[in-house]
């Protein structure tokens, strides 16, 4: 015998000892042991069974989350990539690239890239300045909005997924005014595209995608199951979420594993740990194939865990019953097996028909342009597609459980009772509805419902039905109607006589003046050729041809027999593709106007012959009064200087002051004169007028040093170019200063300036230190021989500088005025700039 053989010897005697001893054991206790002992195995082998079949329903949840996962990832990429291939058909539309002139054909174009894609909110175009210039959403239209919230500016061409941002639409991101607020809860996601219009600016198409469209989408995918899902971006902000929480969208989870160190590596996988509501979580994730975009699908642990225990529950009470019954476990584990190939069966049945369900949804979601609702039989409502938010406002889930009647207007109840009525025998039940709009407008519905019938009895136990917003069509047949009487109107109630022919010279409509102007009823000429003058023909013929308008005065017969001279305006009518269609011809009776029109010009001719016969008196008596007047200043200049008496040359000089004033009032009456003659002095140039400023300031600098007054010039750099004549300007510039300089004491500051402001237009203005001039004498004192009521002590002159310096300005297109400022008078010359091309006459 081996060394083995030996140590095994002692083993063979003490199992043979056991087995002798348990042979003479009684029956009761064999069973016993036996029985606690086939316990003991089976709860053994149970609990590996459960911890097993526990850790492969882990699995097979998180590998439903990962398909339930591949499924919405898919759906979202494809309603992305939808809104981006209509952005870039849309941008590349012609009513698009018109954008910034043709606003109304391209918001027709985004209303139906709206009625196309329901998830989208409304669509915007926007410039790089933020400035919305074509608008689905009448709130948004031309506002200013901070567009980097949206986004990067794009290119022509790019395309971008912007942030989640709260608020209805652009108007909550408003910049030149309040922002519109919003309900809490509510907010968009933007979706960018770039292109340039026309004229090769840059434009942006901005499409608001209604994350609520999406959660709708979620919610139908997993309303039977105990799944959450989330759609997140790749930075990690939700968008969308079926998890009833409004504070969820918007919300950061980017601290989650999938963001920090999965998402790097791997496009999708699963785990179990933290998820978006809390730890213990069955997670998957999948990131979008194509878009910053990631969807998560979650389960609580406890959850799966508690499914797991309600599945396994008969087994382990199996187990329990049955422990003392060995050889029950096999046909309870055969059974468990059993149970969890239907249960996976039935699983991956109900995958199918989520996944068939998802692929009818999109369909549906791409066809359906209209609004679809079911009502049980009483008219509650128990189904409304998401159209419903676009035409109330209001959330689908608000809609169920209401009584549609209670939903339209008043005036739309009754016709609603009559869809309804069950005793109609109607298949498809058609009426118009008007419900009130998500801006407190009302909206026009042409609804079709059709009932359904239970397969028994045949009674009637829900409508089904859709309808198709109108409002728009509704209105424009309105406004096309009131436009089409205000039309009307107009022409009957209009004093001119009008008339439209066709193409072929034949009458289609003429007013009522017309008819009592020429003395004929429509009735007559309607339908006829009718020429007013020989030309007419070939006049309208060749406006047809070139289009526009043109006036003839003609000499044309009245229906009273009499021949008038009339003004006929024509213009070509055009059609809707912008032909022309007819002439419409508008009569203007002038003969008054021309007896008028020479009445005036004989009052004219006669006005301006005594106007030159009395400048020519002026000027002749002013002549005639000079040549004395100079003989007596000079003898009273040789009694001045040669008088030996004191008292005889104090006399004199009286009457040389006197002479010399006669002779200033003389020479004023001769420039009054020859301002107002008929043959005219005004010799109009282009000239800079700082030059004849500053020379005026230089002749008059003798008197300013006399007077010990400060005179200070303040001109512009650049030319103040001007058509004036130098000569009276520089007159009128002097006698202006000139009076500034008497009236302001001595040591005193006169201030001389010029401008010009933003119409071109010169000022000129010279400010003194004197009396200043009382108010109700501010116009008065540009009166011939009127002086200010503080000037008349005998050192105010003749009363005629102003009033020259006045009609100088009028003959030069200019005004002169004063104004009294702290300290002194102001006097303000106007006077129109000259560019370089200028070339206005001015008036004599």
């Amino acid at each position: 015998m081996t060394g083995g053989g030996l140590r095994l010897a002692p083993l063979r005697l003490g199992f043979r000892a056991l087995a002798h001893r348990l042979s003479r054991l009684p029956a009761s206790t064999l069973v016993l042991v036996a029985g606690l002992a086939a316990a003991a195995g089976a709860i053994t082998s149970a609990a590996v069974v459960s911890v097993g079949d526990m850790r492969s329903a882990m699995v097979t949840s998180q590998g439903q989350a990962q398909l339930l996962a591949r499924v919405l990832e898919d759906q979202t990429t494809r309603t992305f990539e939808a809104g981006e291939v209509v952005l870039a058909t849309l941008g590349q539309a012609p009513a698009a690239v018109r954008g910034a002139t043709d606003r109304q054909a391209t918001e027709d174009a985004m209303r139906q890239v709206l009625t196309a894609l329901p998830f989208m909110r409304s669509v915007s175009l926007v410039n790089q300045a933020g400035l919305v210039l074509a608008s689905t959403d009448a709130a948004s239209l031309g506002i200013t909005i901070d567009r980097a919230r949206l986004g990067p500016w794009l290119e022509s061409g790019g395309q971008h997924i912007g942030p989640l941002l709260p608020g209805r639409g652009l108007a909550s991101l408003r910049t030149d005014g309040p922002a519109a607020l919003s309900p809490p809860g509510l907010s968009f996601i933007p979706m960018l595209h770039g292109f340039r219009d026309e004229t090769g600016n840059p434009l942006q198409l901005v499409a608001l995608v209604n994350p609520d469209a999406l959660s709708n989408f979620q919610y139908l995918a997993l309303e039977s199951l105990s799944y959450d899902a989330v759609i997140a971006t790749d930075g990690g902000q939700v968008l969308a979420s079926s998890i009833p929480p409004r504070e969820l969208p918007g919300r950061d989870i980017s601290a989650l594993p999938v963001f920090g160190g999965l998402l790097p590596q791997q496009e999708h996988g699963s785990y179990v740990g933290q998820g978006v509501l809390g730890p213990d979580r069955i997670l998957a994730f999948r990131a979008s194939r194509s878009k910053p975009l990631v969807v998560i699908v979650e389960e609580p642990y406890h959850a799966a865990f508690m499914r797991w225990l309600g599945e396994s529950y008969p087994f382990l009470a199996m187990e329990l019953a049955l422990v003392l019954l060995a050889l029950a476990l096999t046909w309870i584990a055969w059974r468990s097996l059993r149970g969890r190939e239907a249960s996976r069966q039935a699983m991956d049945a109900a995958q199918d028909r989520i996944a068939r369900s998802e692929r009818d949804l999109a369909l549906l979601l791409r066809s359906v342009q209209e609004l679809i609702f079911r009502t049980d039989e009483n008219g509650v409502i128990t189904y409304v597609n998401a159209r419903w938010t676009a035409l109330s406002g209001q959330p689908p889930d608000e809609a169920i459980g209401c009584r549609l009647q209670d939903l339209v207007g008043p005036g739309s109840r009754d016709d609603v009772a009559a869809m309804l009525d069950p005793r109609s025998g109607a298949s498809l039940r058609n009426r118009r509805l008007r419900l009130r709009g998500p801006q407190g407008d009302e909206r026009v519905l042409d609804v079709a419902a059709v009932p359904l019938r239970a397969a028994g009895d045949g009674a009637i136990c829900a409508f089904a039905g859709s309808a198709v917003d109108v409002t728009e069509r509704e209105g424009a047949h309105q406004r096309l109607r009131a436009q089409f009487a205000f039309q009307n109107l107009l022409l009957e109630t209009s004093p001119q006589p009008m008339m439209l022919t066709d193409r072929a010279h034949r009458v289609i409509l003429v007013n009522r003046a017309w008819e009592n102007a020429m003395g004929r009823r429509r009735g007559h000429v309607v339908g006829q050729r009718l020429d007013l003058y020989p030309r007419q023909p070939a006049d309208d013929a060749a406006l047809a041809e070139t289009g526009g308008g043109v006036a003839l005065e003609l000499d044309l017969p009245y229906g009273d027999g009499s021949r008038r001279a009339t003004r006929v305006l024509k213009a070509a009518v055009h059609g809707e593709r912008g032909e022309v269609t007819g002439v419409l011809s508008i009569l203007m009776d002038i003969s008054e106007f021309r007896e008028a029109e020479r009445a005036t010009r004989e009052a004219r001719d006669a006005a301006e012959e005594a106007a030159r016969t009395r400048s020519e008196f002026v000027a002749n008596m002013s002549h005639e009064l000079r040549t004395p007047l100079q003989s007596i200043i000079g003898f009273a200049e040789l009694g001045v200087g040669r008088s030996p008496d004191a008292r005889l040359a104090s006399m004199f000089t009286d009457i040389l002051a006197a002479g010399r004033r006669m002779l200033s009032l003389v020479n004023d009456l001769l420039d009054v004169a020859k301002i107002e003659s008929a043959i005219g002095t005004i010799h109009l140039e282009r000239t800079d007028l700082r030059g004849h400023i500053r020379a005026v300031a230089r002749e008059l600098g003798p008197l300013i040093a006399t007077r010990w007054q400060e005179l200070r010039i303040d001109l512009p750099e650049r030319p103040l170019v001007a058509k004036v004549d130098p000569l009276r300007f520089q007159q009128v510039v002097r006698n202006v200063l000139a009076n500034a300089i008497k009236f302001s004491p001595e040591g005193s500051c006169i201030h001389l300036r010029a401008h010009v402001d933003a119409f071109a237009t010169i000022h000129i203005e010279v400010q003194d230190q004197g009396p200043g001039i009382p108010p109700a004498e501010l116009e008065r004192i540009f009166d011939a021989f009127a002086q200010s009521s503080l000037t008349q002590d005998g050192s105010g002159g003749t009363g005629l500088g102003l009033a020259i310096c006045r009609k100088i300005v009028d003959a030069l297109e200019g005004r002169i005025h004063a104004r009294n400022v702290e300290g002194g008078a102001v006097f303000h010359i106007e006077l129109p700039g000259r560019g370089p091309v200028e070339t206005a006459p001015a008036p004599l």
